[in-house]
C-alpha cells in the first residue's frame, strides 16, 4: 500500500521538477536558488510568482463575470422599440426590469421598424419590439406575437361628424396629419387614402405621436392610426372611428435574430415584455 503512494509522489516531484526547468529554459533564467538542503526563490522567481498570482485572480475574475452573464445578473442590453411601444409601456417595462436587474446596463432605442429589423441583423440591438403587416420580415429574423391592433379614423370630439365623409370620399373641412415620408405606417396610410380616394385637402408632417393626436384633439385635423396610437392621448376629446374598409391589423411582436446566442438578459426582459403587454 505504501509503495505505490510513494512511487505517486516521487511522479509527481519528477513532473513538477520538469515543468519549473522548462518555464526556466523559456524565461532564461533561473527560478530557485539552492540554500543549504532547501532551495528558495530567485529575484526572477519572485516577479513570476507575483505575475502568476495576478493571472490566477484574473481568472477567477473572468470566470464569475462570465457566469454573471450567463445568468444574466450583469452585462448589457439593447433594445429596439416602435415609438407607441416607447410611449406607452417603456416607463413600467424599464422601472420593472431595473429593479429586478440593477446590474444590467440596459439601453432602449425609439426606432422606426425598418431600424430596428436592421439593428438587429447588424448586431447593434439584441432584441426588438416591432411589427408586421401582411409581409415577410427579415430571413434572418424570427418573430413573436404579442398582439393584434386595428387601425383607426382619428379625429376630434368636435369634428366627429365627418368621419363618415371622409370614408365615403366626400369633400370635408379637415387637414390630414401624418407621419413623414420614410415611416412604414405613412406608406400603409397613403396607400389607402389612395386606394379609398379619400380627399386630404393638403398634409400636415409630424415625426411624434403625441403632436399629430395634438394637433387632431385641438385643431381641425384628422388622422389614420393604429389604434395603440390613439390611447396614447387621455384627455377624451379623442374619437377613433373604424375604418370601412378595413386595413389589415397590425402584428405587434417581439423580433429576434435567427443565428445569434440569445443572452440570459434578453430572456429576463422578454419574460417582463409578455407579462406587462399581454
Amino acid at each position: 500500500l505504501h509503495y505505490p503512494l510513494r512511487r505517486q509522489r516521487q511522479m509527481c516531484i519528477r513532473d513538477r521538477s520538469n515543468q519549473i526547468k522548462q518555464l526556466e529554459n523559456e524565461l532564461s533564467t533561473k527560478l530557485f536558488h539552492r540554500v543549504g538542503r532547501g532551495v528558495r526563490l530567485s529575484e526572477s522567481g519572485e516577479i513570476v510568482l507575483s505575475t502568476a498570482k495576478k493571472i490566477l485572480n484574473e481568472v477567477t475574475h473572468l470566470q464569475q463575470t462570465v457566469n454573471e452573464l450567463e445568468s444574466g445578473s450583469r452585462g448589457s442590453l439593447n433594445v429596439g422599440v416602435l415609438q407607441s411601444i416607447n410611449t406607452l409601456y417603456c416607463r413600467q417595462l424599464v422601472t420593472a426590469f431595473d429593479k429586478l436587474h440593477p446590474n444590467i446596463n440596459l439601453n432602449l432605442l425609439e426606432l422606426a421598424n425598418k431600424d430596428i429589423e436592421a439593428g438587429l441583423i447588424q448586431g447593434n440591438l439584441d432584441v426588438g419590439i416591432g411589427f408586421i403587416l401582411n409581409k415577410n420580415y427579415n430571413p434572418g429574423l424570427n418573430f413573436e406575437l404579442l398582439f393584434k391592433e386595428d387601425w383607426k379614423l382619428i379625429t376630434s370630439q368636435k369634428n366627429a361628424e365627418f368621419s363618415s365623409g371622409i370614408l365615403n370620399s366626400s369633400s370635408h373641412p379637415l387637414k390630414m396629419v401624418l407621419f413623414p415620408h420614410g415611416f412604414e405606417t405613412r406608406a400603409i396610410v397613403e396607400n389607402y387614402i389612395s386606394s379609398n380616394q379619400i380627399k386630404t385637402n393638403n398634409i400636415t408632417e409630424l415625426n411624434k405621436i403625441s403632436l399629430i393626436l395634438d394637433l387632431v384633439e385641438n385643431g381641425n385635423s384628422f388622422s389614420i392610426l393604429p389604434e395603440l396610437f390613439a390611447k396614447i392621448h387621455t384627455n377624451g376629446q379623442i374619437r377613433m372611428h373604424d375604418l370601412v374598409p378595413k386595413l389589415p391589423q397590425r402584428n405587434i411582436g417581439l423580433f429576434f435574430p435567427t443565428q445569434r446566442y440569445t443572452k440570459r438578459s434578453v430572456s429576463n426582459f422578454c419574460s417582463l415584455v409578455r407579462e406587462i403587454m399581454s
